[in-house]
């Protein structure tokens, strides 16, 4: 970029600034950023509702009456609707002529008349030539979608008169299927005079075409591009009853042309049920109301309908009835429809014996069809159904659910007929009231309930709220019965209030649901402000839903804040973004992730993204409510670790593409899609959604560019940048993963599970030390069969005293079945994931044991373990801890040799004092004599046996982890060299069976080395992904073993694992990794924090003490660090065991929630939607202490407004700092709030920003705040405000100018500019800061003193620049205060007694004890703290 552009961005040169539209400032002023925390509450604004239409629609009604009374034509199109006149220059008066087109094609006049609509043909053309504007009302099947537009046409061919009718239909599948239908029934080619156009798909020309099938939304695009009707003759809106959005706003846009340049253009309005009147009123004028046209045809089968009050007591108790006119199902209900269906049984069995047909005959045609509002009361009817009917054996029923993420097996389950004897009974949702048709079903049961969505314009949450279904879904559902026979419809609500309280029709889409698409074609329509547009509206919303909408207009970037330069609360200038969203068929944050995926040059990901978030039920779920099928952990599959179901959906696609792109045909896709439990009719959809929307934005100019090989992304690079737009589209949906910062957290975890680690371990309660746990240890595995975890990879283990179970799963790569592998995020093993799922779709399980007294004689009689004075001992192997390599207590630094390295976080390390022993060993192996004993047969290798094993060219000590699995070639296996730490794959030539002799002197020697990790690191988010070392860490390592002998440092010893310092000619290892940006600083955890000071503190006294009292001590120690055995003992008969425990969990102590950041959610309780990857959240990094943030596409809220529920999350990369710079970063504006001090940045306020006067905020409801848990600082900024410039920049585009200004090869430095920025943001290794919770407010201040900032794009600005001020000095006297503090902390760390309450000053923790103390001092926030006020201990 030129120069003047990098000068901006120098804080130290001055700049000329232009004055902006309000923005948000980051604050240096101690006493203008209150300390005290304030409340979060969201202010109260006035609801406004809808007193603003009556003048609008007045004057509207005055234009149309006087547009259709007289023809005036003007020359002038204002943008407001009081100047907005007629415009008939576009219009023909003339009568054209087609008379060629006729001679063109075969037109045949003979229409069929035995269709109900063929009565009313000559009275419906009268209509229309009589009217503007007509209304047809025809049920279902009448063929009035089929002909009228056909007897239009037949008319204008008579006649010879030019004719182009267009017709509406609200999906897809239907303007296809009804236009192949037409061309069938006429004769005519496809796509001549009859075709179809939905989305971007049509023939490649309409020249010919006269009747055109087409989307809802595709009609509504052309008319407010062309803003004239003129186009068409006839323009007929079929199924208007539906009252979409679209549907809604074409009304508002036909009726406003016709007013003005579009008045000889006809206008049909079509539907089976539909409020005639309402449309009549609606397009009424002084000279003209539109006459209504009804047409019924009469069924071959009658329905008899019953109501509740006409059931009584037969299926009702009085005492059962409750409150009818709350809209739920009681348990009394479900009942109820079960004693439906018996009376059906036991009518039809009567019926039958009158009857020519046989019971079981009358069961293929006797299907019982129940409405139910969702899966939930799907599940409940089917539990009601299945309990009930257990006692009645004369009554088979097949149970078949029918909703709309069904797999595609089940869904033909709803067509296929019954067993032989058995009834069917289908449980649907609302879907089944028109999209599918079973001819079978004989009964219908209504609950006449369904669930809605609501959509809060302020929060923008949506909820599904159950309420009464309308008397028109209701009709819909009857009309399901009398297909092949007579049917029933039993209504669970009283007659009267069906007839007199239960509302004709449903609610409208604009009076429910956001409003941004629609406000943004009223932008792009620019005859009026949305205001004055949406008032026109057959079903108006309230002013207060406009004015959010517009507010969220402004948040995603669609409009600017101001119109002309001047704030407007309920408008706001369209910008380029707006334009694109506009024109794009998704919601405007799905558009805005398309916008930002071109910028970071990941357009193809994101209009991947985008469309899979457009089409519901991807992923296939069985009925039922179970969670634990492979359905499930599918989502784990496709989302690889990365925490995303958005990432899921790109990887599902992807591979569904290459399927698409070998060629596979149908029978294989339907067999992948079924083995990986994914909707193959929604892949689909995504497929065809893609497509149109790459055509979409290449037409808008979005095009992908090619970069070098050298400048291409690498994997992880693609999967941050990936997340980071993901933050973007998706702001502010932002949710921070709560963690406890009380100084006691991490020791709770590890006392609730005994000191196990958490990241492998969970728990049982509720089993009784009498019980004695250890001889059902094998069944307690049992119970982890139904999620595929296999015995022999967990060890079950008990706590003396304690009702707890604990389950540890081993973490080894060689045993691992890959094929059962569920990838996670961070370091908890997919098996701790798997194991709480269980629990939480069952909570009790039960387990067999016996009778606690028969118990000792049962173990003594078989010489199982001791018994010493009444207690039972388990049989243990033997333990000489002086045997064991590991690390003395004593022991600091150890010079040795790395044996085998798995990565930075796994490697072997073999002492040199034991130098001489391996060398012995190795001479013993490889004599000759030792070598005789071949391997012959691989039925003599078993798992878990001691071998010789050849390692580079010599026989060494292994044990036998598992067989291959391959069978196509020799028996190979894997092996574990004990003495060295490495795997190996080898076969029966390479290994011997160690001769006894050598099993009895070495089978219980100890490994001679040790595992270790690197301490105070971990792998960096930025360079590796799913918690793995990068393959340049390991180089390095690697590099550093290869030079010989080395030395570490001890730090802690953890489960037999040590964590280490690997000391290096030029430094440490450890800092060596950070300094390259390979790993990041991290804390240790609780319990090696724990035992890193217990080995400090010993080490400092070791000089006093003898060697005996230091090797007792060191015994002690080794024995203290071993974790209690698995026994796997035989589990007794199950004759024997009579006694049911129900053991409850298993529980992890890693399980948290999350919280919301916006004002609007943050004192709500918030889950995550069950079928998430992310439905389960663990605290996957427990040694971390700074807030992870989530980020979900979609917010919903429950009944009671309580809880949130988070939908298509993504957790975002274990950044440090990552909320607070996403805030920053794609934010309208923020502040950044100081301490008390002044002296450092401690919480982010984003949002709209404020009125400059009266400092209210603009959107309080989206307002953002996050606590900062490590510094951010002045070059944070300045590179959050050049990414911001550069994102303004690709779009940005001179007033009165159409096109952007960036040039192609501009717009690759800037993505190249954008790449750099960003990894240097996100790589900085910052600094932890003590947490100032006390600043969590959300008031906006000002500054007066603080100059307005310095804007390149003026008010064009989508992201104007955060201003900037110098943080204050540390005052001197603050700093002994702190100084003083930290010294009398070092020194209470040596005190052996009670510690009086005591508070580091640094990091805001009070300490209770001294052991809580001393690791506090230990963490990576105090040490920072200590390096940030200039501390040393002395």
């Amino acid at each position: 970029m030129d120069q003047e552009v990098m000068d901006f961005f120098d804080f130290s040169k001055e700049l000329n600034r232009v004055p902006g539209a309000p923005q948000g400032y980051i604050s240096s002023d101690p006493w203008l950023m209150a300390t005290e925390s304030k409340s979060s509450e969201v202010p109260n604004r006035e609801t406004i509702g809808t007193d603003y239409v009556t003048k609008i629609v007045a004057k509207e009604k005055c234009r149309l009456n006087r547009t259709l009374l007289e023809y005036q034509p003007q020359g002038k199109r204002n943008r407001t609707l009081d100047d907005l006149d007629t415009d008939d220059e576009a219009e023909e008066t003339e009568i054209r002529r087609d008379d060629e087109y006729y001679k063109k094609f075969r037109f045949n006049l003979n229409r069929d008349k035995n269709l109900s609509i063929y009565a009313k043909r000559e009275e419906i053309l009268a209509a229309i030539n009589a009217h503007p504007v007509i209304i047809i009302k025809g049920e279902t099947g009448c063929g009035k979608t089929t002909q009228v537009p056909q007897y239009i046409l037949d008319e204008a061919y008579k006649s010879g008169k030019y004719c182009n009718i267009v017709v509406t239909q609200p999906r897809r599948i239907a303007a296809i299927s009804i236009a192949n239908r037409v061309c069938q029934e006429r004769e005519w080619q496809q796509n001549t005079v009859c075709s179809f156009q939905v989305g971007l798909h049509r023939p490649n020309s309409l020249e010919d075409t006269r009747l055109l099938y087409c989307t809802t939304g595709v009609l509504l695009n052309n008319l407010i591009n062309n803003k004239t009707l003129t186009h068409y003759t006839h323009i007929v809106l079929d199924e208007v009853h539906e009252r979409d959005q679209n549907m809604d706003f074409l009304l508002i846009v036909v009726r406003r042309l016709l007013a003005t340049n579009s008045r000889h253009v006809k206008i049909i309005l079509m539907s089976a049920t539909i409020d005639a009147k309402e449309l009549s009123d609606y397009f009424a004028t002084t000279n003209s109301i539109p006459p209504v046209i009804t047409t019924n045809h009469g069924r071959k089968h009658s329905i008899e309908k019953f109501y509740r009050d006409q059931l009584g007591s037969i299926i009702w108790n009085e005492e059962d009835v409750g409150d009818q006119h709350v809209p739920e199902i009681n348990k009394h209900g479900y009942r109820a429809a079960v004693k439906i269906i018996v009376i059906i049984d036991n009518m039809e069995r009567k019926a039958a014996i009158q009857s020519r047909l046989s019971y079981d005959e009358t069961l293929r045609y006797g299907a019982v069809l129940i409405f139910l509002p969702g899966i939930y009361e799907i599940d409940t009817m089917a539990e009601n159904i299945t309990c009930m009917l257990e006692n009645d054996r004369n009554i088979k029923v097949l149970i078949v659910r029918c909703f709309s993420l069904m797999t595609p097996e089940n869904q033909r389950d709803v067509f296929n007929p019954p067993p032989p004897g058995f009834r069917k009974i289908i449980l649907a949702t609302n879907i089944a009231e028109s999209s599918i048709t079973v001819p079978d079903v004989s009964y219908v049961i209504d609950f006449c309930l369904t669930k809605v969505k609501v959509t809060d314009t302020a929060s923008s949450f949506s909820s599904l709220r159950l309420t009464w279904a309308s008397k028109a879904n209701c009709r819909q559902r009857a009309g399901r019965v009398g297909r092949l026979r007579s049917g029933r419809v039993y209504r669970m609500v009283n007659k009267h209030f069906y007839q007199r309280e239960m509302a004709e029709f449903g609610i409208p889409e604009m009076l429910r649901l956001p409003l941004q698409n629609s406000v943004l074609k009223a932008k792009v329509l620019n005859m009026g402000s949305p205001m004055e547009i949406l008032a026109l509206a057959l079903s108006p919303p309230n002013l207060s839903d406009i004015q959010n909408t517009i507010l969220l207009l402004k948040e995603v970037g669609a409009l600017y804040l101001t119109v002309d330069g001047v704030y407007d609360a309920l408008d706001g200038d369209l910008t380029y973004w707006g334009t694109i969203m506009a024109r794009l068929p998704l919601d405007t944050r799905q558009s805005r992730l398309i916008i930002l995926g071109y910028i970071f040059n990941m357009l193809e990901e994101a209009i991947i993204i985008a469309a899979g978030l457009s089409t519901n039920g991807l992923f296939a779920h069985d009925g039922g409510r179970t969670q634990l099928g492979d359905s499930f952990w599918m989502h784990y599959i496709f989302a690889d670790g990365s925490g995303s179901d958005l990432v899921a959906i790109w990887r599902v696609y992807l591979t569904y593409l290459s399927l698409v792109e070998i060629g596979h045909d149908q029978e294989s896709a339907i067999r992948w899609a079924k083995r990986f439990h994914v909707s193959l009719r929604s892949l689909k959809e995504i497929h065809l959604l893609v497509q149109e929307l790459r055509v979409r934005c290449m037409h808008l100019g979005l095009i992908p560019f090619s970069v070098n090989p050298s400048q291409m992304m690498d994997d992880r690079e693609k999967a941050i940048m990936l997340k980071v737009i993901i933050a973007g589209a998706f702001y502010p949906n932002y949710f921070t993963r709560s963690k406890d910062t009380c100084a006691d957290t991490d020791r709770n975890i590890y006392q609730t599970i005994s000191g196990h680690d958490p990241c492998r371990t969970v728990y049982f309660t509720n089993f009784k030390p009498a019980y004695m746990g250890e001889l059902y240890t094998r069944r307690i595995k049992e119970l982890f069969q139904e999620v595929r975890i296999p015995p022999e990879n967990m060890d079950v283990t008990f706590q003396e005293g304690s009702q707890k179970v604990f389950v540890t799963f081993k973490q080894d790569d060689w045993i691992a079945d890959s094929s059962k592998f569920v990838p996670v995020s961070g370091r908890v093993q997919s098996e701790v994931y798997k194991a709480v799922m269980m629990r939480q779709n069952r909570l009790e399980r039960p387990i067999h044991i016996m009778n606690p007294s028969a118990f000792m004689s049962y173990v003594q009689q078989r010489g199982i373990g001791d018994v010493i004075e009444g207690r039972w001992i388990p049989p243990t192997k033997p333990l000489n801890v002086e045997l064991l390599a590991l690390p003395s207590v004593f022991d600091k630094t150890i010079s040795g040799l790395i044996t085998c390295i798995v990565s930075c976080g796994k490697f072997f390390f073999q002492p040199q004092s034991f130098a001489e022993c391996i060398g012995n060993m190795s001479e013993i192996f490889n004599a000759p004599q030792q070598l005789r004993n071949y391997v012959n047969n691989a039925g003599d290798i078993t798992k878990g046996m001691m071998v010789l094993a050849k390692r580079d060219s010599y026989f060494q000590r292994a044990t036998v982890i598992r067989p291959e699995n391959q069978s196509n070639r020799q028996p190979m296996f894997y092996v574990r060299f004990i003495d060295y730490g490495d795997c190996a794959l080898l076969s029966m030539q390479q290994m011997r069976l160690m001769p006894r002799e050598l099993t009895e002197q070495y089978g219980d020697l100890p490994p001679r080395v040790f595992e270790c990790r690197l301490a105070m690191v971990q792998p960096s988010s930025m360079v590796s992904g799913n918690n793995r070392w990068s393959t340049a860490a390991n180089d390095m390592l690697r590099s550093v073993a290869k030079s010989g002998l080395i030395d570490i440092e001890v730090y802690s010893l953890f489960n037999n694992v040590a964590a280490v310092l690997i000391y290096m000619r030029d430094g440490i290892i450890n800092d060596k990794l950070v300094e390259l940006m390979l790993c990041r600083r991290s804390d240790e955890d609780y319990m090696s924090r724990k035992d890193h000071d217990f080995r400090l503190r010993r080490q400092e006294s070791a000089r006093y003490l003898s060697s005996a009292q230091r090797q007792q001590i060191n015994e002690e120690y080794m024995r203290s660090c071993q974790l209690p055995e698995d026994h796997d003992l035989r589990p007794p008969p199950p004759e024997k065991c009579k006694t049911v425990v129900i053991l409850k969990g298993p529980y992890s102590p890693l399980e948290c929630t999350m919280q919301c950041i916006t004002r609007v959610g943050s004192s709500k309780r918030v889950n995550i939607d069950h079928l998430s990857v992310n439905a389960l959240l663990l605290d996957a990094d427990p040694q971390d202490h700074h807030d992870h943030l989530i980020v979900a596409h979609e917010i919903a809220e429950n009944r009671n407004g309580h809880t949130l529920t988070a939908r298509g999350t993504t957790l975002m990369p274990n950044v440090q700092g990552f909320g607070a710079l996403m805030v920053m970063l794609f934010s309208p504006t923020m502040q950044l709030k100081c301490n008390r001090e002044g002296t450092s940045y401690v919480s982010v306020l984003g949002g709209l920003g404020c009125d400059p006067e009266t400092n209210e905020p603009y959107f309080p409801e989206h307002d953002v705040l996050i606590n900062l848990d490590v510094n951010i600082l002045e070059d944070d900024v300045i590179l959050i405000n050049q990414i911001r410039y550069y994102i303004d920049s690709v779009f940005f585009n001179f007033k009165d100018e159409n096109n952007p200004a960036v040039s192609a090869n501009e717009r690759v430095s800037i993505y190249t500019q954008l790449r750099s920025i960003i990894n240097r943001l996100l790589c900085k290794d910052r600094r932890y800061i003590e947490r100032n919770m006390s600043n969590a407010d959300f008031e906006w201040e000002t500054h007066p003193d603080l100059p307005p900032p310095n804007e390149p794009f003026g008010k064009r600005a989508i992201f104007p620049m955060h201003s900037l001020t110098e943080l204050q000095e540390e005052d001197t006297g603050r700093l002994v205060q702190l100084r003083e503090n930290c010294s009398m902390l070092h020194k209470w760390r040596n005190v052996e007694g009670t510690l009086p309450h005591m508070t580091c000053k640094l990091c805001n923790q009070l300490l209770d004890s001294v052991p809580q103390l001393r690791l506090h001092l230990l963490t990576i926030l105090h040490r920072d703290r200590e390096k940030q006020i200039d501390y040393c201990n002395q």
